[in-house]
């Protein structure tokens, strides 16, 4: 049974790439079906906005260490910063790798276009402002309350 065993490290890093691959073939799925990934993101922030209610009171830079942290977990990408406070916080982002984007024929637009719907509804939901951004440095999600 010893072939069935398998460290905690390597569960994770088979479960942050089964993510990251699920969130891009979905996306290239609809894209190609629809024309555009918003319905499919749309979706997944709609379905996903509820399970972040216990963040209604939280702090603005709370808010975007949780959504940093959902970056964090994938094998796409890197959470590389946290500026902010209570009010306004700022995470950044590096990624999606390249490789990721090339071996699924999607685009950084499309990412950053889903990330950009599904965080908006999530930010509804919790009663905060939510902008996006990219530069060179990555992409920013930036939370505010107020």
């Amino acid at each position: 049974m010893g072939d069935t065993d398998f460290s905690t490290d390597r569960l994770l890093e088979q479960a942050s790439g089964n993510q990251s691959a699920m969130f891009f073939v979905a996306l290239r799925w609809a894209r190609d079906r629809d024309g555009s990934v918003d319905g499919f993101a749309n979706f997944v922030g709609e379905q996903f906005a509820g399970s972040w209610d216990d963040m209604r009171d939280a702090s603005a830079r709370d808010i975007a260490r949780i959504a940093g942290i959902n970056f964090a977990s994938s094998a796409d990408s890197t959470f590389i910063g946290l500026e902010g406070d209570d009010q306004r916080a700022e995470a950044l982002i590096e990624g999606p790798d390249a490789e990721w984007l090339a071996d699924t024929g999607v685009t950084l637009e499309d990412s950053d276009r889903a990330n950009e719907l599904i965080f908006a509804r999530i930010a509804q939901q919790i009663g905060v402002r939510f902008a996006i951004h990219r530069d060179a440095n990555g992409l920013h999600l930036v939370f505010s309350r107020g």
